[in-house]
């Protein structure tokens, strides 16, 4: 009788095996809502806190990648051309966006900023998380962000200092709030809210306010429950006059 000899099983050098790849490429909330369907509430709690950090490093890497840019086209060209960046970016993109916004239900936009401001926040996780409020009175809505989840933790996190500082204005300009040394992540604010969207459809989107000091005063959005309610002066910064009748109350946009 022949004997059969037994081998060892060839060594590996794999760290996970494919069933654990697999979870690694799924969503990890589908992941989360299968832990709770199984009765599995610790494994659901644990998902939960994890996604919470997923989200801000990407966000925070991109944040700071698109400051990187800015801060290259000011000082390779002049500071002129960062206005022109945004300008161009935004009107490939964000123009269309804000026609729908000014065509949809004014409420549901509430939700929609409130969405927003959540995902800009990061699920206040990371060195000076993000935070906002809400306050609603008779005529708008008030989004308080300290700090703000974006431009103003840049700043907070020491962006704009030491030897490899990003950039801020070296001038005031209308698009910096009239304000020489802003930081230049947020000047893409006075196009995205005031600026652009006074030129495409005669009104400001989101008015805002900046912090005076961006170490601890908040930057502070509005939403306006009647657009016609929007005070003169965010067309004034500009140079435009506020019209009679916005074209959101007029019947919107041809967007």
């Amino acid at each position: 009788m022949t004997s059969i000899e037994q081998h060892p099983p060839a060594p590996t050098n794999r760290w996970f095996d494919p069933v654990e790849l697999g979870q690694m490429s799924r969503p990890t909330m589908d992941r989360a809502i299968e832990a709770i369907d199984r009765g599995d509430l610790a494994e659901a709690r644990n998902l939960c806190s994890a996604m919470r950090h997923e989200w801000r490093y990407l966000h925070d890497l991109m944040a700071e990648q698109l400051l990187g840019l800015v801060t290259f086209i000011q000082e390779r060209f002049g500071e002129n051309y960062v206005a022109e960046a945004w300008t161009s970016s935004m009107e490939r993109g964000w123009r269309a966006d804000v026609g729908k916004i000014l065509n949809a239900d004014r409420r549901e936009i509430v939700k929609s900023l409130a969405a927003t401001w959540r995902a800009h926040s990061t699920s206040g996780v990371g060195p000076h998380p993000g935070a906002f409020t809400i306050v609603e009175d008779d005529e708008k809505f008030t989004f308080t962000m300290n700090p703000c989840g974006s431009g103003q933790r840049l700043w907070r996190r020491g962006r704009y200092e030491g030897p490899n500082a990003y950039g801020v204005t070296q001038e005031a300009h209308d698009w910096s709030y009239g304000r020489e040394g802003f930081p230049l992540y947020c000047t893409h604010c006075t196009f995205m809210n005031e600026s652009l969207p006074i030129r495409w459809y005669g009104a400001p989107l989101y008015p805002s306010d900046p912090p005076e000091n961006f170490d601890h005063d908040p930057c502070v959005w509005y939403w306006y429950k009647n657009p016609d309610d929007i005070p003169a002066r965010h067309w004034e910064r500009y140079g435009a006059t506020k019209p009679a009748v916005s074209p959101a109350t007029a019947g919107g946009t041809d967007e």
